[in-house]
């Protein structure tokens, strides 16, 4: 079954009580067959007072569960960096969250899929498709983003233009 249009997330813990080899295997088939847009990757390690805990036998050794851990991670950036490559060329809307981590001239956003995108700050022209006043994007904005590159932890592109907030409307 394919689902278009469709961002899946996931949590992956390499390492419970009991996981076989085989278990590993399939989880990693599971990442490449499903192709999850997001994973929240972890190690098992035991918790007090959990059914685990009280129950079960924390029997996956360590340097098992880490390894594990390792090939988990890196299928799912191996996936989503393939997956993310699709986008390039698209034009995605953009809502502005922060500046970007790396350079105040760059601001980080979310696609409607929760995509990260990077993109350059600057006064880009409002509304797509209209001469109307230019504008300088701030957080809060949605600005539609022409995506030029991706890896596998978000995408990258230049604003083509900034979009008015329908929220405003409704105040």
């Amino acid at each position: 079954v394919t689902l278009r249009d469709v961002s899946l997330s996931s949590d992956f813990i390499s390492g419970f009580c009991g996981e076989t080899e085989e278990d590993h295997q399939q989880t990693l088939d599971l990442l490449r067959s499903v192709k999850f847009d997001h994973a929240f990757m972890f190690a098992y390690s035991l918790r007090e007072k959990t059914y685990a805990h009280r129950h079960l036998v924390d029997d996956v050794l360590e340097v098992d569960k880490q390894r594990r851990l390792r090939e988990v991670i890196d299928t799912f950036h191996s996936v989503a960096h393939e997956k993310n490559q699709k986008e390039i060329g698209s034009i995605q809307v953009v809502l502005v969250e922060k500046e970007s981590k790396k350079s105040k001239e760059e601001w980080a956003g979310r696609t409607d899929s929760n995509k990260r995108v990077v993109f350059p700050s600057g006064i880009y022209p409002s509304f797509c498709n209209s001469p109307e006043k230019n504008k300088s994007i701030s957080i809060g904005d949605w600005v539609a983003v022409k995506i030029e590159s991706a890896s596998a932890v978000g995408l990258r592109g230049t604003p083509i233009c900034w979009l008015p907030s329908l929220v405003n409307q409704f105040n």
